[in-house]
């Protein structure tokens, strides 16, 4: 699991007007929630991006040094992005701090391999994908960056079912 280290500012003003000034500043508004208590911060827009870029996605666990009246240090998640729908600018993003030692819940993408696309074409069959990602719980530092699903037995007409998934040690797939 990949851990990025990244420094935030505490905000003190909220408001339409104050979030366009940190954006048009090169700063994206951001809340930061969790252990009861919500904080409003600001980060640098091309953290935000780095962040979506890394090998672990949204799932990436950040450590934040949190500088402000005091500076303060803990570890979250990304889970919200708002976009805005013309120009795909990030507009707000939401961060949910973590324990490190509590299981949370998140969503991770499935990587298929070994398609079986001779077979497929000889039967005259088309593989059909109805799920990209699975809902698993495990701790902030277990989470996998995606899920294997290897294809290479299955027969046309047959069925993957969830529970076939081959989960690193620690993970448990949320069935709903």
């Amino acid at each position: 699991m990949e851990i990025v280290k990244l420094v935030f500012h505490n905000r003190e003003q909220a408001g339409n007007g104050i979030a366009r000034q940190f954006r048009r500043a090169g700063q994206l508004p951001a809340v930061l929630y969790g252990n009861g208590s919500t904080l409003a911060i600001a980060l640098a827009a091309k953290d935000l991006t780095r962040i979506q870029q890394s090998e672990a996605g949204e799932n990436t666990i950040l450590d934040f040094t949190i500088e402000g009246d005091t500076t303060a240090s803990c570890q979250a998640i990304l889970r919200e992005v708002q976009i805005d729908a013309v120009s795909r600018a990030f507009l707000h993003a939401d961060f949910y701090r973590v324990d490190m030692n509590k299981e949370i819940m998140v969503t991770v993408p499935l990587t298929f391999i070994n398609e079986p696309n001779n077979l497929l074409q000889s039967a005259n069959a088309m593989l059909t994908y109805l799920w990209r990602e699975a809902e698993v719980t495990c701790l902030p530092g277990d989470i996998p960056d995606e899920i294997t699903v290897d294809l290479a037995h299955i027969q046309p007409g047959a069925t993957l079912k969830a529970g076939a998934l081959v989960l690193p040690p620690g993970v448990t797939l949320v069935a709903d």
